[in-house]
């Protein structure tokens, strides 16, 4: 990595541009995809299902059904598209060989430390937005409202890799605080995330809510929009991610408003965010 006279944005441009930038899988997900594919009878769906909980591996799913090769075609916006697009087989494959790419990913201080808030942040938006669909009266944006959760925020994850390749590069000698990191994920991701959208042929569904789900103001008529974004909120109350946000009162945002939820189905949404990701603990 050349990085005479180079600011830390024009560094991170050139490993995008590079393409060389891949997200690491959670873990256990990783791991228990594996255990699938390494299995002669795999129960039907049990891969996809897994494919459903990580943002890194629905990326490159859909970067595979939506490449170059099927330019002219709509793009695939579900799981199920995207499977039937390229063959069982091929998206197996394609599924593989992204948890190969991923092996040993998740090391240094930064990853270590911030990553597995992330894959939290990611779970509560996606559940988050899903549940919020189903108990409003919107049960047909369930699915569109779970993966746009799940994907809102990967400018954020190729960031802290981004940052932790340069912080790593021995030859390059830098070093980044960690509180200059999180400055970088904060300004940066959003207009990240969109670049990568739009790069990697990620479905055009979700983009708006990549675009705008840290717009102060709600100016949209997207209900999944609205959806994402208040269990974005949801999460930063709660204390799922890297932005806590403990005072936020949920009935009197813009998207509760819009959205025309009451005050007790956000107290059950708030509950149902304790009880799955901290044990039933209340945010402190």
């Amino acid at each position: 990595m050349t990085v005479a006279n180079k600011s830390l944005t024009e560094l991170i441009n050139e490993m995008t541009d590079a393409d060389k930038v891949r997200l690491p899988i959670a873990p256990a997900i990783a791991r228990q995809v594996r255990q699938c594919l390494a299995e002669t009878e795999v129960s039907p769906g049990a891969l996809w299902i897994l494919v459903n909980q990580d943002p890194a591996l629905l990326c490159n799913l859909f970067r595979a059904a939506n490449s170059s090769f099927f330019a002219g075609l709509p793009k695939t916006n579900t799981i199920a598209e995207a499977v039937t697009r390229l063959g069982k087989a091929k998206a197996a494959g394609v599924i593989a060989s992204a948890c190969r790419d991923s092996e040993g990913r998740v090391k240094g201080p930064f990853l270590l430390r911030y990553m597995p808030q992330l894959w939290q942040h990611f779970h509560g938006c996606a559940l988050g937005a899903s549940w919020l669909a189903s108990r409003c009266g919107y049960p047909a944006l369930a699915e569109q409202a779970y993966l746009a959760g799940m994907l809102h925020d990967i400018g954020k994850q190729f960031l802290l890799v981004a940052l932790e390749d340069i912080s790593g590069d021995a030859e390059a000698g830098i070093t980044l605080t960690e509180q200059l990191v999180l400055e970088v994920m904060s300004s940066m991701h959003v207009s990240l995330g969109v670049r990568l959208f739009e790069e990697w042929h990620l479905p055009d569904i979700y983009l708006e809510i990549v675009a705008d789900h840290h717009e102060d103001t709600l100016d949209t008529q997207n209900i999944v929009v609205a959806l994402v974004r208040l269990a974005n909120k949801g999460c930063r109350k709660a204390g799922l991610g890297l932005e806590k946000q403990p005072e936020l009162i949920l009935p009197t945002t813009a998207e509760a408003q819009f959205l025309g939820i009451d005050e007790i189905v956000l107290a059950e949404f708030e509950i149902m965010l304790e009880d799955r990701f901290l044990g039933g603990r209340p945010a402190s």
